[in-house]
This record gives C-alpha cells, structure tokens and sequence, in this order.
C-alpha cells in the first residue's frame, strides 16, 4: 500500500464524514509537525490507538478486502475491572461499496454496529466457541429495539440510523451494499492487538510505501514518530 493512496483514503473518508455531518476531532487533521509539536496528547493518542488507519486484509486488496476507519475514543481496557473512567469506545467507518471485512470476533468486547449513513449495511454473523471454532447453535442479537433469532451465516441487513449489537463470540463479517457506507463503532473499550480474532487469522499487514510525503498520521506510524 502506497502512502499516497494512504492520504487518499483519508480525504475520501473525511469528506463523507462531511457529507454525512460526522464531525471528527481536530487532530484527524494533524500532520507530522502538529503531532510531534503537542507531544503530551500525541502520546495519548498513540497510547490508546486513536486516529486513522487504512486497512488492507489481504495485501493489495483494498477493494475487496479494506476498510478505512477513524478512533474517535479509546478507554483503557485495563479500567474495566474497576468501573472508574473512560470504559468505551468509538470508531468511525468507511466501507466502500464490494468491500468487506473478514469474519473475525471478540472475547471481551461487546460493540454496536452503527450505520450512519450512505448505503445499506450488510453483517454476517455465525457463533464460535471458546477456541474459536464456529458451532451451528443459534443465538439472539439486538436490532435496535428488537431482538433476532438468528442462525449460522445469516445476515441483517442495516438501513442508515440502524445498528446491531454483537456480544463476544459472535463472529461477524460486513460491508456496504449499493454504494459507500458510513458506519460506526460504539463499544467496550478493549485492545484491538489481543482482542480481534480473525476466522480464518490473517496475514501482518505490509508496509507502507512511502512514494510520497505523508500529509497525515496513521496508527502505524505512531512508532517512529
């Protein structure tokens, strides 16, 4: 993935956030300068995960196998027990249309998927056990108000202002149907190195290629900043 399609991505998911009256916070529109210049919030920042980061789940296949997401918030997960602080998250998502992300579940988390706007958006679900193995049980979630009764590799389809609730264990897949999505992410806060398991597990990301000066900041460049 080149650096120049990285920044891309990013324009084009901050003008859908514009478009759909997602207001993100001012230091989605850092620079490198404006990152090493606020040192004390940088490190927050990077502590927690936030910001940008454009994801490819199968190397050179971002139209397919992509998302680009923003980290608006990040509790410390290591808070939870106590029940004191910032024990939430929240992300934003772009999913363009024919991309989706893989299957993948979590054992701490519990999350919302939001559909903020655009196109309908698509979840795949089917249960795993503790090894995380998928199982044919059928199991409920939450559609807002009501509660689906639902099988292994049934979908639910989310019309924008919808969401769905997922409980640990519940694997899920998604992506936009009929054009580009802005969704969302309200959840527990949690680590996304140790709490994201994909089914089947993937591949470390490749590196980016820096063709050109990086106009922003993502998550995978905290560590040399």
């Amino acid at each position: 993935m080149k650096r120049s399609f990285v920044d891309a991505r990013i324009d084009e998911m901050s003008t859908l956030c514009q478009r759909h009256g997602v207001a993100l916070p001012p230091f989605a529109r850092w620079t490198e300068a404006a990152f090493r210049a606020n040192r004390e919030a940088s490190d927050f920042i990077a502590s927690r995960g936030l910001g940008w980061n454009v994801v490819e789940f199968r190397p050179g296949a971002f139209a397919t196998d992509g998302l680009t997401l923003f980290t608006l918030r990040m509790g410390d997960w290591r808070d939870l027990g106590s029940s004191r602080g910032r024990l939430y998250a929240e992300k934003a998502i772009m999913s363009l249309d024919g991309q989706r992300a893989p299957h993948h579940y979590h054992v701490v988390k519990t999350e919302d998927i939001v559909n903020r706007g655009g196109a309908r958006f698509v979840v795949e679900l089917f249960m795993v056990d503790d090894l995380g193995r998928p199982t044919r049980e059928r199991f409920r979630v939450l559609k807002d108000a009501s509660v689906l009764d639902l099988g292994p590799g049934d979908q639910v389809r989310l019309e924008p202002g919808e969401s769905l609730t997922l409980e640990p264990h519940v694997a899920h897949a998604f992506w936009a149907e009929g054009g580009t999505a802005l969704a969302g992410e309200v959840s527990l806060a949690n680590d996304d190195a140790s709490d994201n398991y994909f089914v089947p597990p993937l591949a470390p990301p490749a590196l980016i290629e820096e063709d050109a000066p990086a106009r922003r900041v993502t998550v995978r460049d905290y560590g040399r900043l």
